[in-house]
This record gives C-alpha cells, sequence and structure tokens, in this order.
C-alpha cells in the first residue's frame, strides 16, 4: 500500500514537472527564431509590388 502511495505521489509531481520543462523548451527554441520586429518600411512595400513574386524566383534561382 505505502509503494503505490510513493508511486502515485511520484507520478502526480513528474508529470506536471516534464510539461513544465518542454514547455520553457518549446519557448526557448521559439523565441530565438523571432526577428524582433527588424524591418525595414521598403521591405514591406516590396512585398506589395505586383513584380515582388518575379524578383523572388530570380533571387531563388541566384547560386547563392
Amino acid at each position: 500500500m505505502k509503494k503505490t502511495l510513493i508511486i502515485t505521489i511520484a507520478t502526480i509531481v513528474l508529470i506536471p514537472a516534464a510539461a513544465t520543462a518542454a514547455l520553457f523548451t518549446l519557448s526557448a527554441a521559439a523565441g530565438s527564431h523571432q526577428t524582433c520586429g527588424k524591418v525595414n518600411a521598403t521591405e514591406l512595400r516590396a512585398a506589395a509590388d505586383p513584380n515582388y513574386g518575379k524578383k523572388l524566383e530570380k533571387l531563388a534561382r541566384c547560386g547563392r
């Protein structure tokens, strides 16, 4: 009876701890890929240009 109680309590404690650790890890990984709002207004205007798709295709073919 005592062994079952210990296993149950350990499970109740470890599952939320593992979920919290996974949440912080995923949050840190997602945060490292943000641009932090460093976008130029000219880049935003360029995306609205009707010929922007052609420019992207041209850049995609470029061997950078």
